[in-house]
C-alpha cells in the first residue's frame, strides 16, 4: 500500500507530541525573546532578564501510571527566567516562574485531572489574498481582503476612489496615496498595470490628485495613518508574512510563494516577490472583476484554510500572559524594601499568580475526553476535525464535500444529527505539514509500463492536474488497444489519454474505520456510516477471531495503536504475564513491563499479552507486546458466526435478534468490565482514627472469608453481592462533662473510653467478580491536606455474558437487539448438523440495500467450510467487467459443493439452503439463506440502560419524567422499545408506559389513591402532551376543543 511508503503520517500519534515538544524549544523561546525586554530600570531598581538561560522544569509525573482515579495528578511543564534585581541595598538573582503547560504523553494524550483528554484540530481560514463582492445602495463594492497574523486589511474598490481599511486601528486612507508612499510613482503604476492605458485606471489617478489637496489640512494625522499601516509591509518584529529587506521592496509570500502565483499567473524562481508588483495585481484584480474580464475566486477552497494546532491557541494568548506577568513584578518590586529577599522570591513566584494553562484547556471545547472504547475509537477521535465553529444550520454549503477537499477529508464519516458535515475525519492516507495536508498520490513514470512514483500534492497544485481512479479506464471499441482515462479537473469529469497518470485509489477518499468493511461500495452509504460509527463503540471481548473477510487496514492499525515495541535488537530471555526481559547485543537486560488490568476513560480494561517466546531474536522496533484488540497482529473485535436470514417465532420483529444459548456457554461475546473501590483511612491527633482489621464480632465467617489478616480482602479472591471487601472501624475518644468521671473511669479500666463505630465497605449489588489488583498507598498531600494516612484501592473485573437487550452488530450498519436466547436443540439445522448462531430478518437487507452484506455472508460460508480466508478488496469489477464478483461468487458456491459435498448451490437456489425443524426433525418449506458473517456486541449493554426510580421530578411543560440518572429521572422508552413491546403484544404494558408513567396527571392520581386507599381505578384521561398540541394550535387561531366519550 501507499501508506506503507510514507516516512511521516498524519496518523503516527508521535508528531502531536514532536510538534508540542518544538513549540518549547524554538516558537516560545522566540516569543519570549520578541516580548521581554533585556533590561528594564523601574523606581530605581536595575532589572536585567537573561533570556539566553530560560530554564524548563517539571514535576516528573509518571505518565504511564495515570488513570481516571488519580483526579489530583496534573503534570506540567515549568518555564522559568532567571531575573537580576540591582538597587541600592540589594543585589541577587532568581528564578521568575512565567507559566505553566500541561505534559503531552507519547500518545499524543493531554493529562488534565488524571484524565486523557486529546486537541480537536480545527479548520480555519489561513493567511492569504481574498476577493469578494459587496451590494451598497445599488451599487457593487469590490473587495480585496489580506488576512495575516490575526489582522485584517480591507482594499475596496467603488465608482471612483479605492480605499484601504485597518479595522483594528479605525483607518482608512487611499490606496494609491499608500502606494505613492512605499515609493511608487504613477508612471510605474501605468507601465507594470495591464490596464495603464485605460482610461479608468487615469480617473483613479487624477482622483487621487484630487484628494491630496483636501489632505493637506489634516497632513500630520494622514502621515500617521500612512505610517500605520505601511509598518504592516515593514517591520519584521509585528509582522512575519509582510516584511521589507534590506530597504527594498520586497514582500515575502501571504501564505506561500504557491500560493501568489497561482493567483497572479507568474511564477517567479527566486524567494523573493516584488512589493510593488503584487500591491499593482491587486488593483489589476478589482478592476477584472469590475469589468467581468475575470469570475471571483472560491473562498471556501479547501487551499485557503489551514488546520488550527494546540500551540496556535497558546500563541494567541501568550502576548495578554507575558504583560499581565511582566506588570505584577514591576507592581511588587517595592515591597523588597519591606520583606526579606526570600519572601519576595516566594510571594512572586505563588502559584496562584502563575498563569497555568491547564483551566484554559479544562474550559476549551476543542480538547475533549478521550473515547478509548478501544483502539479504533480512539485513533479515530484523534482524526477529528471541526469544519466550522459557525454552526450555521442553514449553510449547506459549508456541510459539503468539494473537489478541492478530494483526498483532504473523509467522503463518509461525519457526526449524525445537527453537526452532519461540520464535524469530519481525516481519511486514511494524508501529511500534515505546517499545518497543511499533504495527499500522496501514484504518478505513472513511463507509458504503458507499471512504475509509479509517490509524489505529495497540495490543494493548489491539485487543482492544476488531472486525477484518475486507479483502473477506472474505458475503450474507444473493442478492437482499439489503448485506454481512455476517466479523469477529475476543475469540477468535472473528462476521459483523456493516458501519458502522464496521477492516480488514487478508492480507499485513500476514506477513513480507517471505512477502509474496514469490505464490499463497501455495494452498499448504502449511510448505513456504511453507521456501521463506522458502530465499530468505534463495540467493546473488546474475552475470546476473539480473525474475521473470515478481511482488508489490508487491519494489519495496518496494528501500528497506528499504542501497543509495546523493542527499544533495541536482542534476544527475548524471559517472557511472562507481566513483564519481557531482552538482553541486547551489549549484553544488557532491558525490561519491559506490561500495563496489565488499566482502565480506559470509558471504563473497558486495556490488558497487553506477550506475543514473543523465550529465545526469540527481536528486531529493533518490533512489536512485543499488543493488547487484546489485537490478533496475531490484526485488529479484531468480534466472532465468525453462523447467521440465518429467517423468522422464528416472531422475535425478529423490526431488526431483533435470536441467539444461540451455545453463544453464551461457550462465552463467544463476553466482555470483562472493571470497576474500582476507592477506601480513606482518615485520623485526627484529637478525635478519632480508622484502622482496618478483621477482628470484627458482629459479621461471621462467611462474610470474613476473603479478608487476610488486616481486614483487607485477598487480590484473586472471588466475590459476590453484598460480600465484605474490607473490615474499618473508627475509634471516637469519650468526653465526659464532669472530669472527675472521666479520672475514676480511667483508674476504674486502666484506659480511657472509646467510642468505636463500624465503617465497614460491601460490595454493592449487581458488582460481584474477582479482585484482580490491590493498591495501598499514601501520599504528602492527603496526611497534611487532608487527613488521610492511607489509601486502598481494590480492583474488580465483572465478566459480562450476552442477555436479553444487548446490542449485536455486523459490518454494515446492520445493528438489532437480542429478543430471545433459544436452546440448540429448538433451532433449525442442516444436512451436516449446523444450527445457526444468530436468526435476523431477511427484510432488513433489500430495504437498507446492504448488498455486501450478502456478499460477506456467502463468501463466508466458503471460508468457513474449506477453512480459508479471503483478503477482498473493495471494488472488484473491474477485472472482468461488471459481473464479475457474481461469477466468483457462483464459483465460490460451486466449491463447497465440490469439496464438501453439500448443494447449497444449484440453478433455482443460489446459495440458499434447506433447512429442518429442531423441534419435529420435519424438513422445512423453502430454502433460507445461511452463511458466515462477522459480528461484534456493543458497549450499549442492557445493565447500564436499565433504570428505575420510586419518585421523581417532571418536567413544567410536558409533565414528563427529566432525563439523565444524576437528576433521577425516568427510564428513557425510545422508539425501538414500543416495537419490542408491541412484538409480544403487551399492550396494557404500553398503555401504562404511555400514560400513568407518562404525563397523565389525574390516572397518576387514581393510581395512588388505589394504592394507598384500595379505590377502585378510573379511567384514563387526556395525557398532557396531547393538552400542549391543543394548546399550540390554539395560538394559530384555530379553535380545538377536546371530549372524552365513556
Amino acid at each position: 500500500m501507499i501508506y506503507s511508503l510514507i516516512s511521516f503520517s498524519l496518523k503516527n500519534t508521535e508528531t502531536l507530541v514532536y510538534n508540542y515538544i518544538k513549540f518549547f524549544k524554538f516558537i516560545l523561546i522566540n516569543k519570549i525573546f520578541n516580548l521581554i525586554p533585556t533590561f528594564i530600570i523601574f523606581n530605581k531598581f536595575y532589572i536585567k532578564f537573561y533570556l539566553k538561560n530560560i530554564k524548563f522544569n517539571t514535576n516528573n509525573k509518571d505518565l504511564r501510571l495515570i488513570n481516571y482515579t488519580n483526579y489530583l495528578i496534573n503534570p506540567y511543564y515549568k518555564i522559568s527566567l532567571p531575573v537580576e534585581i540591582k538597587s541600592l541595598t540589594k543585589n541577587f538573582i532568581f528564578n521568575f516562574n512565567l507559566f505553566q503547560f500541561p505534559k503531552i504523553n507519547l500518545e499524543g494524550n493531554i493529562i488534565l485531572n488524571g484524565l486523557k483528554k486529546i486537541f480537536i484540530s480545527k479548520i480555519k481560514k489561513d493567511t492569504g489574498l481574498y476577493f469578494s463582492k459587496i451590494l451598497k445602495k445599488n451599487f457593487t463594492i469590490y473587495k480585496a481582503s489580506i488576512l495575516f497574523n490575526n489582522n485584517l486589511l480591507n482594499i475596496e474598490l467603488n465608482k471612483n476612489y479605492i480605499y484601504i481599511y485597518d479595522l483594528k486601528n479605525k483607518i482608512k486612507i487611499n490606496f494609491i496615496i499608500l502606494i505613492h508612499y512605499l515609493g511608487i510613482s504613477n508612471k510605474e503604476i501605468i507601465k507594470y498595470s495591464r490596464y495603464g492605458n485605460s482610461i479608468f485606471l487615469k480617473n483613479l489617478l487624477k482622483n487621487t490628485l484630487k484628494e491630496y489637496n483636501n489632505i493637506l489640512d489634516k497632513n500630520i494625522y494622514y502621515l500617521n495613518n500612512l505610517q500605520k499601516i505601511s509598518f504592516y509591509f515593514g517591520n519584521l518584529f509585528y509582522n512575519i508574512n509582510f516584511i521589507l529587506y534590506k530597504n527594498n521592496n520586497y514582500l515575502i509570500n501571504i501564505k506561500h510563494k504557491l500560493f501568489l502565483d497561482n493567483t497572479f499567473s507568474y511564477q517567479i524562481k527566486e524567494n523573493w516577490i516584488y512589493l510593488y508588483q503584487d500591491l499593482i495585481n491587486i488593483l489589476d484584480y478589482l478592476i477584472d472583476f469590475k469589468f467581468n474580464k475575470k469570475n471571483l475566486l472560491n473562498i471556501d477552497n479547501f487551499a485557503n484554510k489551514k488546520l488550527e494546532n494546540l500551540t496556535d491557541i497558546i500563541l494567541n494568548q501568550l502576548n495578554i500572559i507575558i504583560e499581565k506577568r511582566l506588570k505584577f513584578f514591576l507592581q511588587n518590586l517595592n515591597k523588597l524594601n519591606n520583606i526579606s529577599i526570600l519572601n519576595f522570591i516566594n510571594y512572586i513566584n505563588n502559584k496562584q499568580f502563575i498563569f497555568n494553562f491547564k483551566e484554559q484547556f479544562n474550559i476549551n471545547p476543542l480538547i475533549q475526553y478521550l473515547d478509548q472504547i478501544n483502539s479504533l475509537s480512539e485513533i479515530m477521535h484523534k482524526f477529528k476535525l471541526i469544519k466550522s465553529n459557525k454552526f450555521n444550520l442553514k449553510d449547506l454549503n459549508l456541510r459539503d464535500i468539494k473537489t478541492s477537499e478530494l483526498g483532504k477529508l473523509c467522503l463518509i464519516n461525519t457526526s449524525e444529527g445537527l453537526n452532519s458535515g461540520l464535524i469530519v475525519y481525516l481519511p486514511q492516507n494524508i501529511i500534515l505539514n505546517n499545518n497543511e495536508i499533504l495527499t500522496p498520490y501514484k504518478i505513472q513514470l513511463k507509458k504503458n509500463i507499471k512504475i509509479f512514483n509517490i509524489k505529495l500534492i497540495n490543494t493548489l497544485k491539485q487543482e492544476k492536474i488531472k486525477l484518475s481512479l486507479i483502473n477506472n479506464f474505458i475503450k474507444k471499441n473493442k478492437i482499439f488497444y489503448l485506454l481512455n482515462s476517466i479523469n477529475f479537473y476543475k469540477n468535472f469529469l473528462e476521459k483523456t489519454t493516458i501519458n502522464k497518470l496521477i492516480s488514487f485509489t478508492e480507499t485513500e477518499l476514506l477513513s480507517l474505520a471505512e477502509n474496514l468493511i469490505p464490499f463497501i461500495f455495494y452498499n448504502d452509504p449511510t448505513r456504511c456510516l453507521m456501521g463506522a460509527k458502530m465499530q468505534m463503540q463495540s467493546v473488546p471481548l474475552i475470546y476473539n477471531q480473525k474475521a473470515l473477510i478481511t482488508t489490508k487496514t487491519n494489519q495496518i492499525l496494528i501500528r497506528k495503536n499504542n501497543n509495546i515495541y523493542s527499544l533495541q535488537e536482542g534476544i527475548v530471555s524471559f517472557v511472562s504475564s507481566y513483564k519481557i526481559i531482552i538482553r541486547d547485543i551489549y549484553n544488557r537486560e532491558i525490561i519491559y513491563y506490561l500495563p496489565n488490568y488499566t482502565f480506559s476513560n470509558q471504563k473497558t480494561i486495556i490488558n497487553f499479552k506477550p506475543i514473543v517466546w523465550t529465545g526469540e531474536r527481536i528486531s529493533l522496533g518490533q512489536i512485543i507486546a499488543n493488547n487484546q484488540e489485537f490478533k496475531d497482529n490484526e485488529f479484531t473485535l468480534g466472532n465468525n458466526c453462523f447467521v440465518l436470514y429467517n423468522s422464528y417465532k416472531g422475535y425478529e420483529f423490526e431488526d431483533a435478534l435470536i441467539i444461540n444459548k451455545k453463544l453464551i456457554e461457550e462465552n463467544i461475546f463476553s466482555s470483562l468490565h472493571m470497576k474500582c473501590y476507592e477506601i480513606s483511612c482518615l485520623y485526627n491527633y484529637n478525635n478519632f482514627l480508622e484502622i482496618t482489621s478483621i477482628k470484627l464480632p458482629k459479621y461471621n465467617k462467611f462474610l470474613k472469608r476473603n479478608l487476610d489478616k488486616q481486614g483487607i480482602i485477598k487480590e484473586g479472591s472471588k466475590i459476590l453481592d453484598n460480600d465484605l471487601l474490607c473490615g474499618k472501624i473508627r475509634f471516637y475518644n469519650l468526653t465526659q462533662k464532669q472530669e472527675s468521671l472521666g479520672y475514676f473511669l480511667f483508674n476504674l479500666f486502666g484506659y480511657k473510653l472509646r467510642n468505636i463505630t463500624d465503617n465497614s465497605i460491601f460490595i454493592s449489588l449487581g458488582n460481584s467478580g474477582r479482585v484482580v489488583k490491590i493498591e495501598l498507598f499514601s501520599t504528602k498531600y492527603s496526611i497534611k491536606e487532608l487527613n488521610i494516612y492511607l489509601k486502598l484501592r481494590i480492583f474488580i473485573i465483572k465478566q459480562r455474558v450476552l442477555e436479553v437487550g444487548d446490542k449485536l452488530w455486523g459490518r454494515y450498519g446492520n445493528k438489532g437487539v437480542i429478543a430471545n436466547i433459544a436452546d440448540s436443540i429448538d433451532l433449525p439445522y442442516t444436512k451436516d448438523s449446523i444450527t445457526p448462531d444468530l436468526i435476523t430478518t431477511s427484510i432488513g437487507v433489500p430495504s437498507r440495500m446492504n448488498i455486501g452484506q450478502l456478499y460477506e455472508t456467502l463468501f463466508g460460508l466458503n471460508c468457513s467450510y474449506l477453512d480459508k480466508r479471503l483478503l477482498i478488496k473493495n471494488n472488484l469489477n473491474y477485472k472482468l467487467g461488471s459481473n464479475y464478483l457474481k461469477l466468483l461468487l457462483y464459483d465460490y458456491l460451486k466449491q463447497i459443493n465440490l469439496y464438501k459435498g453439500i448443494s447449497n448451490f444449484n440453478s433455482y437456489n443460489y446459495g440458499k439452503s434447506i433447512l429442518f425443524d429442531g423441534k419435529t426433525g420435519k424438513k422445512l418449506k423453502g430454502s433460507v439463506l445461511l452463511g458466515t458473517s462477522f459480528y461484534t456486541k456493543l458497549i450499549h449493554m442492557v445493565k447500564e440502560k436499565i433504570h428505575y426510580r420510586t419518585i421523581g421530578p417532571y418536567t413544567t411543560v410536558t409533565q414528563q419524567p427529566i432525563k439523565s440518572r444524576s437528576k433521577q429521572g425516568g427510564q428513557r422508552f425510545g422508539e425501538m422499545e414500543v416495537w419490542a413491546l408491541e412484538a409480544f403484544g403487551a399492550s396494557y404494558n404500553l398503555k401504562e408506559l404511555f400514560t400513568l408513567k407518562s404525563d397523565n396527571i389525574q390516572g397518576r392520581l387514581n393510581l395512588q389513591e388505589y394504592l394507598l386507599n384500595n379505590l377502585s381505578i378510573k379511567k384514563s384521561v387526556l395525557s398532557e402532551s396531547f393538552y400542549l398540541i391543543i394548546n399550540e394550535l390554539k395560538s394559530l387561531s384555530l379553535n380545538i376543543e377536546s371530549l372524552l366519550l365513556y
